[in-house]
């Protein structure tokens, strides 16, 4: 007999064995059966794994888009129902699930199987002005989870670039242009600008 993924799949039936009874029988003799049973051993598994990219390779304006991939592959000899993938710091409903390879989209993920998401996120002015909490590093990490399985985390990071910076300008005024009576009031205009990004 050749196991298939379906005996597999339904832990050979629900009860963890695959059955078998053979039956002997002459035209002498009644029949005569004996069985023989094989355990079922399931082993659910599912392996994420995530990248990160932003343009220049650092996060350094507030507003750019840190652009992730997620891969979540079955990696186990179960097929994988109900997998979804959660990610707190991806903007909401940018995570999107592209093809499976190979391609059925039939809602399961087979063994050997592999599904891609993307999903974003908006860099912010605070977390620049922070360092990236303090690490200088915007930290990510995606979870995959099925029915099948416990959940899977990988992490992807995009380092931040600070680079404060001011300029000053001063500008003088005086009536008539020159400082010639005693007394007379020179007047300033000064103007400091965030030329920086922090």
């Amino acid at each position: 007999h050749t196991v298939t993924q379906a005996e597999i799949d339904s832990n050979g039936g629900g009860n963890g064995l695959l059955e078998n009874v053979a039956t002997a029988d002459s035209d002498q003799t009644g029949p005569d059966t004996d069985d023989a049973d094989v355990p079922v051993t399931r082993a659910p598994a599912l392996n994420i794994t995530k990248t990160a990219s932003v343009p220049g390779g650092t996060a350094n304006v507030a507003g750019e888009l840190i652009s992730y991939t997620i891969t979540v592959q079955n990696t186990g000899n179960t097929t994988l129902t109900g997998v979804v993938v959660t990610d707190p710091f991806a903007n909401p409903g940018s995570i999107i699930r592209g093809a499976d390879a190979p391609r059925d989209n039939d809602g399961l993920l087979e063994v050997g199987e592999t599904w891609t998401f993307t999903a974003a996120h908006t860099v912010t002015q605070a977390e620049i002005d922070s360092n990236g909490g303090g690490d200088g590093l915007l930290e990510n990490t995606a979870t995959a989870d099925s029915n099948e399985t416990g959940p899977d985390t990988d992490d992807a990071n995009v380092p931040v670039a600070r680079t404060p910076a001011l300029n000053i300008t001063k500008d003088a005024t005086v009536p008539g242009g020159t400082a010639n009576v005693a007394g007379e009031l020179i007047s300033y205009t000064i103007t400091v600008q965030n030329t920086g990004n922090t």
